[in-house]
Order: structure tokens, then C-alpha cells, then sequence
């Protein structure tokens, strides 16, 4: 990438977080305000230098917010729990079944 205040190559490399980066207006409250992420949770930024302006860009990436992926893996198992509700609906019919059909020889044929 080339440095947008001088045009000389930039370096590309990363900035490591413990927390996630975030980009926040001047105009707004860090704690409680939305800001803008710059990295996931406990993961690395990519950045750009340039050694001559002493400038770092951050590219602003697509970033799951937590909600989303908790909305992902909630609709995930959502779909294992139907599947196994129709997987236990097959099973509990055909046990029926069975009894039905081994009670049914068992019977006095006059009781039917």
C-alpha cells in the first residue's frame, strides 16, 4: 500500500489488542458510546506504517459484533434441536409400532 501523504511504500503489519480496538468520536462518551471496531476480541489489527510521515493506517474490517454470533449459533443449534426432535419423533413412533404390532399377536384373537 502506498502512504497517501508522501506515496513511498508503507509497511504492512498488525497491532496486537487484549481487547478489542475500537474507533471512537471525539464528541462521544468511550465507555458508553458505540464505537467503530478495528479488530476482533483478543486478535490483532492489520495495519499499514510509513517510517517517513510516522503515519498508521488502520484498515476498518467486517467485524461480528457479538450479537450476531450469538444470533448465528443460536439459529445453529436451533437447527440441531429440530432435527433431533424429528429424529426422536421417528424413533418414539416406530417403538409404537413394534409394541403394537407384538401386543397384537399376543391377544386373545375373541378380545379383538
Amino acid at each position: 500500500m502506498d502512504c497517501p501523504f508522501c506515496g513511498k511504500e508503507m509497511k504492512e503489519g498488525r497491532i496486537p489488542a487484549n481487547q478489542q480496538l475500537k474507533w471512537y468520536d471525539n464528541t462521544v462518551d468511550t465507555v458508553m458510546g458505540e464505537g467503530v471496531p478495528l479488530s476482533g476480541r483478543f486478535r490483532t489489527a492489520e495495519a499499514y506504517y510509513c517510517p517517513d510521515c510516522r503515519q498508521i493506517i488502520l484498515p476498518v474490517p467486517e467485524v461480528e459484533s457479538v450479537l450476531e454470533m450469538m444470533e448465528r449459533k443460536l439459529s445453529a443449534v436451533g437447527g440441531k434441536l429440530e432435527a433431533a426432535q424429528k429424529q426422536w419423533e421417528t424413533r418414539k413412533s416406530q417403538t409404537k409400532e413394534q409394541k403394537k404390532k407384538k401386543d397384537f399377536g399376543s391377544k386373545d384373537p375373541w378380545e379383538l
